[in-house]
């Protein structure tokens, strides 16, 4: 069989035509590349408070239009520049669907997306899944409406990572409940996504990642091997209670990951 090969190049701005992105945001501080991503995928949902973090943060992502960008002649004058500014950048950043229990968004946030016509949905309902889960399936039924294809489409979880460790705990345990997605969980200068049980090529974007990374026997006991690491592995047993390949390095452009259950890598991210 085949390996599967896991890449990073949706962190490139010049990802192959025909890769699809979707991204996703969370209720957590979201990374600087945010926009990028943003401008590039083709669905963007908001979990529940992940539309609070578009409304307050990403504005003060964008170059030139922050309020140190700004004049300084007239303080009054400056701010009321800036209101319009900020307010015209959330205009352009418009999510295509909020959903979720809604329990986390500002009321003034959520009336804010209502009046522009986003998609808003209650899922308080439903209190078996998560919202990041929630969000996820809609992904997952846009793709198909859309005829998107899956094995081409790359799903970012921004802000999945940092915070309540629940909630971080929870966003890793979404890596296994969608093993035949590409998902990528990012959030606190980290990136996880999940390596499936057989043989594996992992090639990180290393202008970007590590040189730090891990990998993680969140399924139970995982016999490992690997090529390509600064502390290799030769049919290693890993378990939690027992041996954790954390603080590893990346040595090689190619790393090869055979394992006879799903486990979690994870790598630190060097974005500027």
């Amino acid at each position: 069989m085949e390996p599967r090969i896991l890449c990073s190049r949706f962190l490139r701005h010049d990802s192959p035509p025909g890769d699809q992105l979707a991204v996703v945001l969370l209720n957590w501080t979201l990374p600087g590349l945010t926009p990028q991503l943003w401008h590039r995928a083709v669905v963007r949902v908001c979990a529940d408070g992940g539309a609070n973090r578009l409304y307050d943060e990403l504005p003060a992502m964008l170059p030139g239009e922050t309020p140190d960008a700004l004049p300084l002649a007239f303080a009054l004058q400056c701010i009321i520049d800036w209101l319009i500014i900020w307010l015209q950048v959330r205009e352009r950043f418009l999510p295509t669907t909020i959903r979720g229990d809604l329990d986390s968004i500002r009321p003034e946030v959520l009336d804010f997306y209502r009046q522009r016509g986003v998609l808003v949905e209650d899922l308080s309902d439903d209190q078996d899944t998560t919202d990041l889960q929630k969000s996820i399936a809609y992904v997952v039924a846009h793709a198909a409406r859309h005829e998107l294809a899956v094995e081409r489409l790359t799903v970012v979880a921004l802000g999945a990572l940092g915070g309540r460790l629940d909630h971080t705990l929870v966003s890793l345990s979404t890596l296994h409940s969608y093993r035949d997605l590409n998902l990528i969980l990012m959030g606190e200068g980290n990136l996880a996504r999940l390596v499936p049980a057989g043989r594996s090529l992992i090639r990180p974007l290393r202008d970007v990642e590590g040189p730090t990374c891990g990998l993680v026997p969140t399924a139970g006991r995982a016999i490992t091997t690997t090529r390509g690491l600064r502390y290799d592995m030769d049919r290693t047993e890993m378990r939690f209670g027992g041996l954790v390949s954390s603080s590893n390095a990346i040595e090689a452009d190619e790393i090869e990951v055979e394992v006879d259950v799903d486990i979690v890598w994870t790598t630190e991210l060097q974005l500027h």
